[in-house]
C-alpha cells in the first residue's frame, strides 16, 4: 500500500527590504516631505481681525469653514500630556446658532495662544497686542 504525501502549501517564512539601507530612508524621508507638502500645509487655522477660518484639505481637495469673530459663543482647548510639554492641543469653535463645534482642529500648535488671541479680539484689543501674541507663540 503506497503512503499518502501531504502537499499542502504552508508558509515557511517572510522576507523584507532591510531597513538599514539608504534606499530605505531615502523612501521614507521622501515620504515624510509629500505629508508636509500635501497634506501639512493644507490644514490651518487663519485669525484676521475679523474672522477665524480653518482651511481642510488632503492630496484631492478640501474645504474651508469660516467664522465671524462677532459670532463665536465658545472656544475650548483639550492640552493631552505631551501637548503640555511640547505646546499644543485640541481646539474647538463653536458659534452663535450652531449645536456643534464649526471649527476643530486635532494637534495644533500653539493652541492655548490662539484661544488667547481669539478672545482678545473679540473683546477688542487692539490689532498690535494680538500680533504680538501670534510672534510669541511662534
Amino acid at each position: 500500500m503506497a503512503e499518502t504525501v501531504d502537499r499542502s502549501e504552508r508558509l515557511v517564512g517572510v522576507w523584507r527590504r532591510s531597513t538599514r539601507t539608504f534606499g530605505f530612508w531615502w523612501r521614507a524621508i521622501f515620504t515624510l516631505g509629500l505629508y508636509v507638502l500635501l497634506l501639512w500645509r493644507r490644514n490651518q487655522i487663519t485669525v484676521t481681525t475679523r474672522r477665524i477660518s480653518q482651511r481642510r484639505g488632503d492630496i484631492l481637495g478640501g474645504s474651508e469653514t469660516s467664522i465671524s469673530l462677532e459670532n463665536v459663543t465658545d472656544v475650548s482647548v483639550d492640552v493631552p500630556p505631551l501637548g503640555a510639554l511640547f505646546d499644543y492641543g485640541n481646539i474647538q469653535v463653536q458659534s452663535a446658532g450652531s449645536s456643534g463645534a464649526e471649527i476643530s482642529f486635532r494637534g495644533l500648535a500653539h493652541a492655548r495662544q490662539l484661544r488667547d488671541v481669539l478672545f482678545d479680539l473679540k473683546d477688542g484689543i487692539p490689532d498690535e497686542a494680538a500680533r504680538e501674541k501670534m510672534k510669541r507663540a511662534e
